[in-house]
């Protein structure tokens, strides 16, 4: 096939993919054939006759505009808060476009038997959770994250995790080109010199049958995996019932700081001002929890002496008309570390030699009688890119300098070894608290729930990110948090979305941008523990270990093909 055309396909499906994450996902079933494009330009690249037009890298070459337009249209966003962000669409489709390489090496090496084609799973469902272990962590566009709005359909989500719906949308691509392919294998024959070679690839692949179900059999198999999830779905979402025995109040407060122009020009006063403003009528006997954002707390102060800092003993006088209330909320601390040790995250302490501290994005909570060393911590642990975090910093130290500035504290932070739970003075209720970029990993964030959490309180600052798709995304994937862990989840963000999802991921309560806002409700407060909740990433780690597998056997296999060869020539 022509090139041109190829590039084409190409660019269609990369539209596709767009189109199913426009308007915060409202079409994300478009994704079920976003790929069917790709594969087939893939096939023509691999069983292409004329010597020397593609090489081992077309595969790559070709994917890559698809993958760009589906990386760039849905993090362009990031851009706003600096040009740096262009890279990450750049790199995404990069890694993107890898992946299909690697399916495309594997597939010619099994001679693209139909079995082949299944490859592209084991890669993907392997680049996924690379996503979520190394530096470079960015597992917003991972695939499962595309039906966000379509809750009543994917309720299985609580046994499979976010990775299912990302199997689902390979294998239905997969089968819908299949299906395809043989319905319209007469039509690829009358009109061979348009596909040239690709048409003897269809004829040996693609035989006619004459009994009904080999003759139907990818069209039988495509209604099914689509009948049966949903139909899974619907069943599940039906016999869900939530327990209200037990709630907790919670006031939610969207201070709505503009991150550039306030948040961190504001005196902190101010800011506790404005708290105060927003909270005064809303307090009540009744109330659990006072909620407020990451880094809503402005003094950039030591762990060991919060309990002093002006806004902590303001929020304290604010809660004094009850005597149950707790106060979470977010803030930039530092933590001395003990003698002799220093982390990768470790910086001097000026006027102690040989101390060094850590900077850390935090959340806290304390009620009116708190003090200093009963004070409940928790440091965020899955770090924002560039921000929080720079990559392969202990191999490329001089990478620090090219952190983003995004207000507050800068550069890599320290962190938690697990995800900690925040826990009541009367011991019943237990709160898992994710700090914005945590609640985007699944897998991190069951662990709250796996270690007792009755609800998740997300607390966030998306403001930096504008009035764009990025707040509207983040909202809409907290919705797959719900499902995977049968909980509440509760949003508090600076500005953006805050609200309430239940545990079947209907939204609930949700706000307005950029608008001081406050929210009370009424949070079920649930105990069972869901199968991804127990297991969490398991698909993702049995593909993983067989994608290595199958690329080790590829690379000995088209090894031993090409000594083969060239011992034949001889």
């Amino acid at each position: 096939m022509n090139k041109k055309y190829l590039l084409l396909l190409s660019v269609l499906s990369g539209v596709l993919m767009a189109l199913s994450w426009i308007n915060v996902m409202s079409l994300g079933f478009v994704m079920l054939v976003a790929f069917v494009p790709l594969l087939f330009v893939e096939d023509c690249i691999a069983h292409d006759t004329h010597e020397g037009r593609f090489n081992y890298a077309s595969a790559f070459t070709y994917s890559y505009p698809a993958f760009l337009i589906f990386t760039f249209s849905n993090t362009w966003w990031i851009s706003k808060a600096s040009l740096i962000g262009y890279i990450v669409p750049i790199a995404e489709a990069a890694f993107m476009s890898i992946v299909f390489q690697c399916y495309s090496f594997s597939k010619k090496t099994a001679n693209g038997k139909q079995g082949s084609y299944f490859f592209i799973i084991f890669y993907w469902l392997a680049f996924e959770y690379i996503q979520f272990k190394w530096d470079i962590n960015f597992p917003w566009l991972n695939l499962g994250n595309s039906f966000a709005a379509y809750p009543k359909l994917i309720q299985w989500y609580s046994v499979l995790g976010m990775e299912g719906g990302t199997l689902w949308i390979l294998t239905s691509n997969i089968l819908a080109y299949f299906c395809i392919i043989s319905t319209y294998k007469n039509f690829v024959a009358e009109n061979s010199n348009f596909f040239n070679e690709y048409f003897n690839f269809f004829n040996k692949n693609f035989r006619n049958h004459t009994i009904f179900f080999q003759k139907y059999k990818y069209l039988i198999f495509a209604v099914l995996i689509l009948a049966v999830p949903i139909t899974w779905s619907l069943i599940l979402w039906n016999n869900y019932k939530d327990d209200y025995s037990k709630t907790a109040n919670v006031l939610i407060v969207q201070p709505n700081l503009d991150p550039y122009n306030e948040q961190y020009i504001l005196s902190p006063e101010d800011v506790i001002e404005r708290i105060k403003h927003l909270t005064e009528s809303q307090l009540d006997e009744n109330t659990d929890f006072l909620v407020l954002p990451e880094s809503c707390i402005q003094e950039y102060a030591w762990e060991d002496f919060l309990d002093s800092i002006p806004s902590i003993q303001t929020l304290k006088n604010i809660i004094s008309i009850t005597a149950k209330c707790n106060v979470i909320a977010g803030m930039s601390s530092k933590k001395l570390l003990p003698v002799g040790i220093k982390s990768d995250a470790a910086r001097p302490v000026s006027n102690m030699p040989d101390r060094y501290y850590e900077s850390c994005n935090t959340a806290l909570m304390f009620d009116r009688y708190t003090s200093v060393k009963d004070m409940q911590l928790r440091h965020k642990s899955i770090l924002v890119v560039g921000v929080e975090k720079l990559p392969f910093k202990k191999y490329l130290p001089f990478v620090e300098r090219f952190a983003l500035n995004m207000g507050g504290t800068i550069g890599s932070l320290g962190t938690d070894r697990e995800a900690l739970n925040f826990l009541t003075n009367d011991m019943q209720t237990r709160i898992g608290v994710p700090i914005c970029w945590e609640s985007i990993d699944g897998n991190y964030t069951r662990q709250f729930v796996k270690n007792g959490a009755d609800f998740l309180q997300i607390i966030t600052n998306v403001g930096w990110w504008g009035d764009t798709e990025g707040y509207k995304q983040y909202f809409a994937i907290s919705r797959l948090r719900a499902i995977e862990n049968r909980r509440y989840v509760s949003v508090c963000a600076n500005t953006g979305f805050s609200g309430l999802i239940n545990a079947k991921g209907q939204i609930l309560v949700k706000g307005k941008y950029w608008q001081q806002e406050t929210f009370k409700y009424d949070v079920p407060l649930l105990n069972n523990q869901c199968f991804f909740t127990l297991h969490g990433d398991i698909i993702m780690r049995s593909f993983t270990f067989f994608a290595i597998l199958l690329m080790l056997y590829s690379i000995v296999r088209h090894t031993t093909e090409k000594k083969r060869k060239t011992k034949i020539n001889r």
